[in-house]
């Protein structure tokens, strides 16, 4: 039998160029179809945290521009309160960049790439599987599907139930020169402004990537909320001194003398894009085809980062990859294993931590606003120095209250959002 590689993957995603980079490094022959030209621009908020970077078994500091240490928060553009870390929470930086320094690394270890080449279909047979293209078709023993949101692996393996669709709007905006310095170490998240709904603005080297994001169901108010974020950051109105803490004033002091909010200059691109968010554990693989990242429905359905569930799963396919080519009796049984065991116990856990805020927003935004030990915790997950499952565990004895809880919070979160939806027909 000939084949084109023993593991061929679709897409050069972080999920992707992590197989192949762990693969290649181990001497298995990798091929990438990719359908985009490198560097290619790419809707995320493009915050790398620590858990990420611990996740990388390379630097990737060249590709930062901007280091966050503070979170201002708003709940419906109210409400409005700071929260500074000592330690960095988040580096951000451009997919764009980011992907195409993953990408090299992967080709610096062997792995080949085509770019242009977009997978359509993909057939199993007995020895090989067959992977289709509108330029032709390729063989491997094994297949990876990091195709994205829309993956036509996914689709062809019949690997997409359980995902419930979500869907975001990024710009990238310019503003002026003061302004993106005052904030180069800021983000902004405002949440509780609907059911599952939230908007973000992060700083880059030179401008900013400003979007929002939530249910695909409430997806006909996202550009109004979007037009509501942009006015709200542009007005100033939450940099009251009566609303803010004296952390806040004594770091934007200097700027609040010359500006009196976030005032838009240009937008660079305004895009939407579809967050796919898989609710229960299920297969990740079929026959000979894997399916990792956003392909695999692996994104927090909390705050919509996939990055980290796209590199981590990215690498744990690449290991169920190689222990099937060097076994006398090959499986891939272990990857949906240890994907469910691992990565869906975590978004499963986030996923009712949702439906708690989208239950009692008030009371959760103002935990963290008077909190220390809830403000400890939020940094600790960010960063990775715990996970979600660590919030459950803490009500020790009590965990069954936190069980009953998240059951009613479910039912009174999917009634909300239903009907928010039905308010907007």
């Amino acid at each position: 039998m000939t084949t084109d590689a023993d593991v061929i993957i679709a897409g050069a995603g972080p999920a992707g160029t992590m197989a192949a980079y762990e693969l290649a490094r181990q001497g298995v022959s990798v091929l990438i179809l990719e359908k985009s030209q490198f560097p290619r621009y790419k809707v995320c908020g493009a915050g790398l945290t620590h858990k990420i970077l611990q996740e990388i078994p390379f630097d990737v500091s060249p590709v930062f521009e901007t280091t966050v240490n503070t979170v201002i928060f708003s709940r419906g553009f109210r409400d409005v309160f700071t929260r500074t870390s000592a330690e960095p929470l988040i580096y951000c930086t451009m997919r764009d960049r980011f992907d195409a320094f993953l990408l090299s690394k992967a080709v610096e270890a062997g792995a080949r790439v085509l770019h242009g080449i977009k997978v359509d279909d993909v057939r199993q047979e007995k020895e090989f599987a067959e992977v289709i293209t509108r330029t032709g078709s390729f063989r491997s023993r094994l297949v990876i599907g990091a195709d994205g949101a829309s993956s036509a692996v996914a689709r062809s393996a019949g690997l997409r139930e359980n995902i419930m669709p979500g869907l975001a709007w990024e710009a990238e905006v310019t503003a002026g020169p003061a302004v993106v310095k005052a904030y180069s170490q800021s983000i902004f998240l405002d949440w509780g402004s609907f059911p599952g709904g939230y908007a973000w603005l992060f700083p880059k080297a030179d401008h900013f990537s400003i979007g929002v994001g939530g249910p695909a169901s409430l997806s006909k108010g996202m550009m109004d909320y979007y037009r509501r974020f942009v006015d709200y950051l542009a007005a100033g109105s939450w940099q009251d001194e009566s609303r803010m803490n004296n952390e806040y004033r004594i770091l934007n002091n200097e700027f609040r003398n010359k500006n009196s909010g976030i005032d838009i200059l240009n937008t660079i691109s305004l895009k939407s894009w579809p967050i796919p968010v898989r609710v229960k554990r299920s297969r990740f693989h079929e026959g000979r085809v894997m399916v990792a990242g956003d392909a695999g429905g692996l994104t927090d359905p909390l705050t919509g980062e996939g990055i980290y569930y796209a590199v981590r799963s990215g690498r744990l396919a690449a290991e169920a990859c190689f222990k099937y080519l060097g076994s006398t009796n090959p499986s891939l049984d272990s990857y949906t294993q240890v994907v469910n065991d691992e990565l869906m116990s975590e978004l499963i856990e986030a996923n009712r931590i949702k439906y708690l805020f989208n239950t009692a927003p008030v009371k959760i935004h103002s935990f963290v606003r008077d909190s220390d030990r809830a403000w400890r915790a939020f940094g600790k997950i960010l960063r990775g120095e715990r996970w979600y499952a660590d919030v459950r565990l803490g009500f020790g004895k009590w965990k069954f209250l936190w069980s009953l809880g998240c059951r009613v919070s479910k039912w009174v979160s999917d009634y909300r959002e239903k009907r928010f939806g039905d308010v907007m027909m």
